[in-house]
């Protein structure tokens, strides 16, 4: 797989991740390294959070890390 990023650019960079929200194939480069509040679907929050690798528009959607 392709990072989708350097592709846009006209670039061929390897992707070495994936977004955990959208699925976008991601290099280093393009990578963005998030905690992420855990959520337990049966009983809401957790209280403490985990790293998710998130492409630069899902980073950027408030509501992933508040």
């Amino acid at each position: 797989m392709k990072c989708y990023e350097c592709a846009k650019d006209g670039n061929s960079s390897d992707a070495v991740a994936v977004c955990a929200v959208c699925g976008m194939g991601l290099c280093m480069d393009h990578a963005i390294e998030k905690d992420v509040p855990l959520v337990q679907r049966t009983s809401g929050w957790v209280d403490h959070k985990i790293i998710h690798i998130l492409c630069s528009k899902c980073a950027a959607v408030k509501s992933l890390t508040s």
